[in-house]
């Protein structure tokens, strides 16, 4: 049974960050480019508000799986508060995952909430572009560092 449990928790994870990076890497290779093909269609606008739930999805299903993840894999909230733990290669690059996933919140987060709104208002999408771009690099970072925690590194 936990073996089964641990694959599903698996799945699910590389489908969250399959649709989370897939879909931040379309927006900085093809809505991006395509916008400035046809400026004033309204390109980034629609495609933003119909895969913001499936990104939205995506990201809880990576925040709920990720800590699950890690507790079946024996590393439990306790060990998470000893220094050394933080020390070994392994929680290193958890931490550096970790403070990347916390930026790409607070990013998205800023960029939904704040720059998307104020740059359909003004017409002026420069700062959601690089917003953009910075969400899609760590995701890919973040990516990277998943890979090698999985290889135990």
């Amino acid at each position: 049974m936990g073996e089964a449990v641990f694959l599903t928790l698996i799945a699910l994870h590389v489908l969250a960050a399959t649709a989370w990076v897939g879909g931040a890497l379309f927006f900085v290779f093809a809505v991006v480019p395509a916008s400035r093909a046809a400026p004033g269609a309204g390109i980034p606008d629609a495609l933003g508000r119909a895969f913001r739930p499936v990104a939205y999805v995506a990201l809880g299903t990576l925040i709920v799986t990720g800590p699950l993840l890690l507790m079946l894999l024996g590393i439990s909230p306790g060990m998470l508060l000893q220094g050394r733990f933080w020390a070994d290669p392994f929680g290193i690059t958890l931490g550096l995952k970790l403070v990347m996933v916390v930026l790409v919140l607070a990013l998205t987060a800023w960029h939904d909430a704040v720059l998307g709104p104020r740059a359909h208002r003004a017409g002026e999408a420069r700062a959601t572009r690089i917003v953009g771009r910075a969400i899609g690099l760590l995701s890919v970072a973040i990516l990277l560092a998943g890979l090698l925690l999985a290889q135990g590194l």
